[in-house]
């Protein structure tokens, strides 16, 4: 097992700085957030499937960024280091840490965890067939509870039965840390 101490974080300063860049881009076209930036980046690290940021960007952004160049080049850079700490936690076998609440009940329009997972579920969608080619049930049990907050499947009865029970709504997205871990692990035959 790693040493958790020896897991690469980006600094404060650098996770507002990416924080910044993700949402000066958001205004200017529909993109990612930071929370729904992670999950993408997550999902793309669970994937037997190889990523590079190339992939990152086509799936986050519209063809033209409205950053400047060198903007652009320091997203990428914070993109990368995100990425190998995503990468580092996901090897340590430890539950998965979401940079969110675990849970959907927040004041705001859009609660962070959901961002996140909806973020997580593109990069499963547009990679499907790959996600479900083994084990499909056992891959479609871990990645329920991310499904269910996403938000992306409300109109199944599955889900608003969920919904109407916080107590529920909570435990479901508590599971999400080692879903994570236990789909990275299905996936890479571990």
């Amino acid at each position: 097992m790693t040493d958790l101490n020896s897991i690469p974080a980006l600094s404060e300063e650098a996770l507002e700085t990416l924080g910044l860049l993700l949402e000066k881009e958001a205004e200017q076209q529909d993109s990612f957030d930071f929370f729904a930036m992670h999950g993408l980046l997550t999902a793309l690290a669970v994937s037997p499937l190889p990523f590079s940021l190339d992939d990152v960007f086509a799936s986050a952004f519209d063809d033209q960024l409205s950053l400047s160049k060198p903007e652009q080049q320091q997203l990428r850079q914070l993109l990368g280091e995100l990425a190998t700490e995503v990468q580092a936690w996901l090897d340590s076998g430890v539950d998965f840490p979401v940079p969110a609440e675990l849970t959907l009940v927040d004041e705001e329009d859009e609660p962070p965890l959901e961002s996140w997972a909806m973020g997580f579920m593109t990069a499963v969608l547009l990679q499907e067939e790959t996600w479900y080619a083994q084990e499909e049930d056992k891959v479609a049990q871990g990645l329920f509870p991310i499904m269910y907050a996403s938000g992306l499947f409300m109109d199944e009865a599955e889900m608003a039965d969920i919904d109407e029970d916080i107590e529920l709504s909570d435990r479901m997205c508590g599971n999400i840390p080692a879903a994570v871990i236990e789909l990275y692990l299905l996936l890479h035959g571990a």
